[in-house]
């Protein structure tokens, strides 16, 4: 299982990302709260090749046994259903989204499904059931095919709607286990977001950068047991992304911010949605000096930078592995400034 591709999305309540990954669904190598599954309205035999197929192959879980004692049934309503608590998985819940079909005349009815999903996560959320991470395929594209190219900006937009709306809802994963298919829906995302090969470039192919990143990656895995972050998702991904050989100069920037908000609140002991920048300037309680909350705010202003979506017609704003040397040692001061200068849980 492997990450090879990031949306991000600045909401409210923070800083979220949108995944894209190489691998089964049905055998993910993390935990989420959700999976959500498209069907034919009925259909939830385990057809072979299909999702339905894996999760009773790999989880032990029949789809059907779960609609059959399901916990919502909003197929009148909203098209889907939900199961009960699934125990021992890697998952706690299966929503099924029945009716995901692509008709020429009728794109607006592709859309209203994805409109249904987001209402049955607000609706689990009303009901008590925290919802955090979420995982799912590209609903629609196997049996019931939809088009790929139709339905990835979509998908974008209404997860994005998912993550703004929701606050407790910090990442949503897609997950393929084709690689073409996934280099696919990649191009379609990095033409989406304008993504130049300045943020595409991979980092660790330039031995002094590889040289920082390990360095770092020591210093954090260091960080997560003198405050406790051992349990903590943003952090963790962090991690195990610095030190693959894939790791892009977008990723980082993006993972870093991420990673910094979870750190900061920590820190502060807060569970507020104050800004980045806001959280920053907070640790003057711990006599940090303006010199080095800069390395902070340049991180956040790289991160910032990086997420957005960018479409140059000249070369002023492309980065140069000397920008990429100057947010890479920001981000070695920072780890350095917080171990060394704040207050331990």
């Amino acid at each position: 299982m492997s990450v090879h591709n990031i949306v991000p999305i600045s909401t409210n309540s923070g800083f979220k990302t949108i995944e894209i990954h190489h691998g089964d669904l049905s055998q993910l190598g993390w935990n989420v709260d959700v999976i959500v599954i498209s069907a034919f309205s009925g259909g939830y035999n385990p057809v072979k090749g299909t999702l339905i197929e894996a999760l009773e192959l790999n989880c032990n879980i029949v789809v059907r046994d779960l609609y059959l004692n399901n916990l919502f049934d909003f197929r009148d309503s909203l098209n889907s259903w939900v199961s009960k608590k699934i125990e021992n998985n890697r998952f706690s819940y299966l929503i099924c989204l029945e009716g995901m079909h692509y008709n020429p005349n009728q794109e607006h009815l592709l859309e209203a499904n994805l409109e249904d999903l987001l209402a049955v996560i607000s609706v689990l959320q009303q009901k008590g059931i925290s919802i955090n991470s979420i995982a799912l395929p590209f609903l629609g594209t196997g049996l019931q095919g939809v088009d790929k190219t139709i339905l990835v900006p979509l998908l974008i937009k209404k997860t994005k709607e998912l993550l703004e709306t929701i606050p407790s809802v910090q990442t949503v994963y897609f997950v393929h286990p084709k690689i073409e298919y996934i280099e696919l829906i990649n191009t379609e995302i990095n033409t989406l977001l304008h993504r130049g090969p300045d943020r595409l470039e991979k980092l660790r192919q330039d031995p002094e950068v590889a040289a920082l990143l390990d360095g770092i990656y020591l210093k954090i895995n260091k960080m997560k047991v003198q405050f406790g972050w051992n349990t903590v998702n943003s952090i963790n991904e962090l991690c195990q992304r610095i030190i693959q050989e894939d790791i892009r100069f977008y990723e980082l920037g993006i993972l870093t911010r991420r990673a910094m908000e979870a750190m900061l609140k920590s820190i502060l002991k807060t569970d507020s949605y104050m800004t980045l920048s806001d959280m920053v300037n907070e640790l003057r309680r711990f006599n940090l000096s303006s010199w080095m909350l800069s390395y902070m705010h340049t991180l956040r202003s790289f991160g910032n930078f990086l997420a957005h979506d960018t479409e140059t017609e000249d070369g002023q704003q492309l980065m140069i592995k000397e920008d990429v040397l100057f947010f890479i040692k920001a981000l070695d001061r920072f780890v350095d400034i917080i171990s060394n200068y704040c207050v331990k849980v």
